[in-house]
């Protein structure tokens, strides 16, 4: 991908450089960063990606390498997302293989009506999608400018090679309210299943983890929660005013519809907020729980990416105006132990240093990890939480908390 991108440099020296560039899907920030270096300040890049960490991951490289923030910045949103009406005069893109077969398809055709006139898209691909994506570029009405073929990838780039009218329908992709609605092609499949007795419908989406089954890890948590009935609906899910509920990593939404189906009748009105790294995750348990609950209910959740619970942590007391949760139910996503620095707290360390400014007094925490990751979890309990409860199946334990 650099080198064809240095190439199209080369071949446009004496042109003007593109001056509005969209890195999508930018992972740590390669590309955009080196499309930064190249180009200097006449140009301003959009890196997006889906994850949250990834957003915080390609600032910080940014920085390291001296991209000041009006060269670059980065978002947490879904590929091709950015403000209404605008258009690129070059789109890259390492595109992900596993994004799924309708949104890579779309992604081509959605890209070239983005362009600007005499725009190009430039995207890499593994060889195995080389015959999908030529096809995808022909039948988007694009021009193939150049395939450039390596020994596992393959670069191609193309421009728009139609009349705009062909391209009169694309506009950016942007997360909220009604996201599936808008944007059905990234809907995998329709889930029935039951969870402690409840049954469930989900709709699941391209590029969120737990496809097409709740997991081992959100099976304990209901069964855990079904256990401390009484505690959570006196003190940790009502609370005395109604407090709000925050689901961290909900997935596809399993967890937060089931837990509001089981404590619906024994909890009053109250805010729901889901957080965590995967935007298009959020966006699919968002869909799957206002399209269980009726419009207008507290219940209707708010969306916060956050990449954990302690980063995340002005922007959830935000959403909740300002009050601490009187339940937490976290499905955190560890980082393997080779990946983290040897010195300073551990990420479950950091996992509790996070919860008293969130929790209210009373409040319940409750976390679902594998069994050797919970064990080590409870073993670096502070003081001020009580164990109420544990379930340990299939390799996976969830554990619960109360808060003083």
């Amino acid at each position: 991908m650099l080198k064809v991108f240095s190439q199209f440099l080369d071949s446009a020296a004496g042109k003007p450089f593109p001056r509005t560039v969209l890195d999508a899907g930018c992972g740590a920030g390669i590309i955009g960063i080196c499309a930064a270096a190249a180009l200097g300040d006449v140009s301003s890049i959009r890196c997006q990606d889906r994850d949250e960490l990834a957003r915080l991951v390609t600032l910080h490289n940014a920085a390291k390498n001296k991209i000041p923030p009006p060269a670059l910045a980065a978002f947490a949103e879904p590929l091709l997302a950015g403000p209404e009406g605008a258009g690129w005069d070059l789109i890259l893109s390492n595109i992900p293989a596993k994004a799924g077969g309708p949104v890579l398809e779309d992604f081509v055709r959605r890209s070239a009506g983005l362009l600007n006139p005499g725009g190009r898209a430039m995207i890499v691909a593994v060889s195995p999608l080389a015959d999908f994506f030529r096809r995808q570029i022909a039948d988007a009405g694009a021009e193939l400018v150049l395939e450039e073929r390596g020994p596992g990838h393959s670069v191609f780039v193309y421009s728009r090679n139609a009349p705009q009218e062909k391209f009169s329908q694309a506009v950016a992709v942007n997360a909220g309210t009604g996201f599936l609605e808008k944007y059905p092609f990234y809907s995998r499949a329709s889930v029935d299943c039951e969870i402690e007795g409840i049954p469930l419908h989900i709709k699941a989406v391209y590029g969120a983890p737990g496809f097409d089954r709740p997991g081992g890890a959100v099976s304990v948590a209901a069964k855990l929660a079904r256990r401390l009935t009484a505690e959570l609906l006196r003190d940790g899910a009502s609370g005395k005013n109604g407090g709000p509920l925050l689901v961290h990593e909900p997935g596809q939404g399993f967890f937060p519809c089931y837990l509001l189906e089981f404590l619906r009748g024994g909890v009053p009105q109250q805010r729901l907020v889901l957080s965590g790294r995967n935007i298009l995750a959020l966006e699919a348990a968002r869909h799957n729980i206002e399209s269980r609950h009726n419009a207008g209910t507290a219940a209707l959740p708010l969306v916060v990416p956050a990449a954990d619970l302690n980063l995340g942590r002005e922007n959830l007391l935000r959403a909740a105006a300002g009050r601490q949760y009187t339940c937490i139910a976290a499905f955190p996503e560890m980082l393997p132990q080779s990946a983290l620095p040897k010195a300073g707290k551990g990420q479950l360390s950091a996992l509790w240093d996070a919860l008293p400014p969130l929790l209210a007094e009373g409040g319940i925490f409750i976390v679902a990890l594998t069994s050797s990751e919970a064990e080590r979890f409870d073993r670096v309990k502070p003081a001020g939480f009580t164990r109420l409860g544990s379930i340990r199946r299939d390799g996976f334990r969830a554990l619960a908390y109360k808060f003083r």
